[in-house]
């Protein structure tokens, strides 16, 4: 779990899939899954020592997968009515 959240009573939703979809053609072009913490569940306890290391650590939270293969039409969006230019990455 993240160590801190935008909200205090809502649970992190992780990993984060990230997908980047072609309209014209109805296919993904590609995407990846983003892990808030590191995600064999290592606990970094000290600062990166150098750009390197920091880097790892940011690289290691990246997985290049995870996106849908061939073609697909995604759900339409269906926005909160109560606040109707929020993106609340919770629902798909």
């Amino acid at each position: 779990r993240a160590p801190h959240a935008l909200h205090p009573t809502i649970e992190p939703h992780a990993p984060l899939l990230c997908e980047i979809w072609d309209e014209y053609l109805s296919r993904s072009l590609g995407g990846c899954r983003y892990h808030v913490a590191h995600p064999g569940g290592r606990n970094y306890t000290t600062f990166p020592v150098n750009a390197y290391e920091a880097e790892t650590r940011r690289l290691s939270r990246f997985e290049p997968f995870g996106f849908t293969p061939g073609t697909f039409v995604p759900p339409p969006a269906t926005p909160n009515p109560d606040f109707p230019r929020t993106l609340d990455l919770r629902h798909r």
